[in-house]
């Protein structure tokens, strides 16, 4: 399994379908492989697991003031920019999202994505 993370920076911008997002606290792409389990007739077990590709997960916090940048019912593209270097998770769909408060801290928003591919793209200026 493969992470993304980011941490710290000053130069890096997401974008949801080329508008940019504001608030973004952290954010967190992992790579996972899905399987399709295949069962016998009558059993609750499956017997085989097929790999079907990889998935991306995506875990993103957000300011609560900055909480309806990402469409809910359809799917998007969420770009990561850092100087040189994209990252674009195409059709990417909301999977869930919840309010977090924490005594006299900020409250933030959790949200949680999919993601079916991911492209890195490295823009040389030679």
């Amino acid at each position: 399994m493969t992470e993304f993370r980011l941490v710290r920076g000053t130069q890096i911008t997401v974008y949801a379908d080329e508008s940019p997002l504001f608030g973004l606290i952290s954010f967190s792409a992992s790579q996972q492989i899905q399987y399709h389990e295949v069962y016998e007739y009558l059993s609750a077990r499956p017997c085989e697991r097929v790999p079907q590709g990889k998935g991306y997960a995506i875990t993103m916090r957000f300011l609560s003031m900055f909480d309806s940048q990402l469409p809910e019912d359809e799917a998007f593209t969420l770009t990561v920019a850092d100087g040189d270097t994209r990252y674009i998770y195409k059709d990417c769909r909301m999977t869930s999202r919840k309010t977090e408060l924490r005594g006299n801290e900020h409250a933030e928003e959790v949200i949680t994505a999919q993601a079916d591919t991911m492209e890195k793209q490295v823009i040389s200026n030679e």
